[in-house]
C-alpha cells in the first residue's frame, strides 16, 4: 500500500539525525564558547592599546563592515532558515536533527 512505511528505515534515518545533530549541537557549543573567549580578549586587548596610545581604532570601519555582513545579509536568521529549507526534503533527519541539536547544545 502507499501509505504504509519501512519503519526499519524511518528508524534509520530518525537515529541518524539524532546522532548527527547532537555531535553538532556539542561542537556548536564548544566552538562559540572558544570564538566568544578569543573575540573577547582580543577587544579588550585593543582597547587596552587604544587607551595607553600604541593603536587607534577606526570604529566607521569596523560598523560598516558589521552592517555589509550582518544585515544585509539577514544574519543569523537567514542562515538557520536555509538550514531548515535543505533540510526540509528529509522531514526525518531534520525533525531528530532538530532534536538532537538541542541535545547537543544543552550538553555542550
Amino acid at each position: 500500500m502507499p501509505g504504509d512505511a519501512d519503519w526499519t528505515i524511518l528508524g534509520g534515518q530518525l537515529a541518524l539525525g539524532t546522532l548527527l545533530g547532537l555531535a553538532v549541537g556539542f561542537t556548536v557549543k564548544k566552538a562559540l564558547k572558544v570564538a566568544l573567549v578569543l573575540v573577547g580578549v582580543l577587544l579588550l586587548g585593543g582597547l587596552a592599546l587604544q587607551h595607553f596610545g600604541f593603536i587607534s581604532i577606526n570604529w566607521a570601519v569596523i560598523e560598516e563592515l558589521y552592517v555589509r555582513t550582518v544585515e544585509h545579509t539577514g544574519g543569523l536568521w537567514a542562515l538557520l532558515r536555509g538550514w531548515a529549507e535543505s533540510l526540509g526534503a528529509l522531514i526525518p533527519v531534520a525533525g531528530s536533527f532538530i532534536v538532537g541539536f538541542l541535545i547537543g547544545l544543552k550538553l555542550g
